[in-house]
């Protein structure tokens, strides 16, 4: 079973997917309505400051053109398995949900700031839903992005790996990794917590890979 996984991965990096950075969800699907509070139920980016062009406070990031498909795909580049809607324009990411209970449907009945078709939650009511990502990645080679995140801990670590491949099994064998960037001359592997790198490896020489 191993040396099949290995060699599925092999194939796949070897071709240039059409997906897009955001775009490796393979299913959003709605949960219910939640409880929030001050100490946040979804609190999975308590130590990011900003993600990419998005500024995250108080673990969430808001948005005036805010809809399901925006938060979904801005959660996914951490790979967070929930998300939630509260308030017609705030995003909330996390591994897990209910700690405050739950509440009615009826209750989570504000319309999204970017489409009013679609319910954002309430006051301090999240709009809960679940990322299922396919279970073989896929990686997909391109350019070091612009973008980077900024936080308070640190959102990447470096192991030693000889070719690219290497870097590649180290990530798939990661729920954490999202991305890498794969120094040669250095023979690193640099794993990142998300799709973007922190400043510090923004200028990284070296081959930058994208979960798919």
């Amino acid at each position: 079973m191993l040396h099949s996984r290995f060699f599925m991965l092999i194939a796949c990096s070897a071709v240039l997917l059409t997906c897009a950075v955001w775009g490796r969800v393979l299913r959003v699907s709605y949960i219910g309505c939640f409880v929030d509070d001050r100490d946040r139920d979804l609190n999975g980016l308590a130590d990011i400051t900003a993600i990419g062009a998005e500024s995250v406070g108080k673990k969430f990031t808001k948005n005036s053109g805010m809809t399901i498909e925006f938060c979904g795909d801005f959660c996914s580049l951490g790979g967070f398995t929930y998300f939630g809607l509260q308030n017609q324009q705030y995003c909330l990411c996390g591994w897990s949900y209910g700690r405050h209970g739950k509440s009615t449907e009826t209750d989570c009945n504000h319309p999204c700031s970017g489409n009013s078709s679609q319910m954002c939650g309430g006051v301090w009511l999240n709009s809960v839903f679940s990322l299922t990502y396919p279970k073989m990645s896929c990686f997909k080679q391109s350019k070091m992005p612009n973008l980077t995140v900024s936080s308070t801990l640190p959102t990447s670590w470096s192991l030693a790996a000889q070719t690219a491949l290497d870097c590649l099994i180290l990530c798939e064998a990661s729920a954490d990794c999202q991305a890498v960037i794969f120094s040669g001359q250095q023979r690193l592997c640099h794993l990142l917590r998300f799709t973007y790198p922190p400043a510090s490896l923004s200028s990284t020489d070296g081959d930058y890979f994208v979960r798919g």
